[in-house]
């Protein structure tokens, strides 16, 4: 069975706010099912949307240095 998550519980988990939780949901990024007024995250999608967040680490470029 899948372990279904609730929006609350996704973003804790993300260590986000609730209303970007909402967002990321109802932008479709991170898929949901709906169940009457109940819309849950299955924990699997939530893996797989972190697995496409994730970037690997890039050098950042070096301060601009301004003389003044």
């Amino acid at each position: 069975s899948k372990m279904l998550l609730t929006i609350k519980d996704v973003a804790k988990r993300l260590n986000i706010s609730l209303s970007k939780a909402y967002a990321i949901v109802s932008q479709g990024d991170l898929p949901s099912y709906q169940n009457g007024s109940a819309r849950r995250v299955a924990e699997d999608d939530l893996k797989n949307y972190l697995e496409g967040c994730r970037t690997e680490h890039q050098r950042l470029p070096e301060a601009v240095k301004r003389h003044f």
